[in-house]
């Protein structure tokens, strides 16, 4: 269940907003203010996302992959649903300070003040909603620049998100803000890369779609 929810707070990453990848043609920012201003700008004028997402696993001693798919949506400003659709049906809900998870039919709830790794989970998903992941102290966040895009390669640096994640890389369209890739690397060289689809930004969402029955 940790590693669903950490990938819960990598996809909020991805709509706020060791690399595997290399760095070609990025150089690193050393004045982030403008970045910052302009990522909390974006995450205030959204007031709700809707999205198709596509994940692929990358399984180091298996040497395999694993691929899924799934809808996410979010509702200003605590309201957030992560569906995996295929190959497997995995719900999960936050609404407030509960987290809900339904898997198999059965549906456990978490009260995130009676957990720390919930509630290092909880404030870095309202961060990346905000725009505020600069200022989240569980990570140490550096930024990079190319014509094109912004790279934020994040480092856990609290003992509650260490153990969800090695990094984190973040690719954003400097036209739009928007992510165009996400890397989440784990500290045993497993990864996965995240992409998404069909966006849609401050359309009516039910309150409904925030409860897990």
């Amino acid at each position: 269940m940790k590693y669903r929810i950490g990938i819960v707070v990598l996809l909020l990453l991805a709509f706020s907003l060791n690399v595997r990848a290399q760095k070609a043609g990025f150089s690193v920012m050393a004045n982030t203010s403008a970045l910052q201003q302009a990522l909390a700008k974006n995450a205030q004028a959204t007031q709700s996302i809707s999205s198709d997402f596509g994940q692929v696993k990358h399984m180091k001693m298996l040497n395999d992959k694993v691929s899924s798919k799934g809808k996410f949506y979010y509702k200003q400003s605590d309201k957030v649903r992560i569906e995996y659709t295929s190959p497997f049906s995995y719900l999960l809900v936050m609404n407030g300070g509960m987290i809900s998870v339904k898997e198999n039919g059965k549906v456990s709830k978490i009260n995130t003040r009676n957990s720390l790794t919930m509630q290092s989970v909880n404030k870095i998903m309202m961060d990346c909603m905000r725009g505020t992941v600069f200022n989240n102290k569980d990570f140490s966040v550096k930024a990079y620049g190319s014509s094109a895009q912004y790279l934020l390669t994040l480092s856990p640096v609290s003992s509650a998100v260490k153990g969800l994640f090695k990094n984190i890389d973040v690719y954003i369209n400097k036209a739009d803000n928007q992510v165009v890739k996400l890397i989440m690397t784990e500290n045993g060289g497993d990864y996965t890369e995240m992409s998404f689809s069909n966006r849609k930004l401050n359309t009516n969402l039910a309150d409904a779609l925030f409860s897990v029955r």
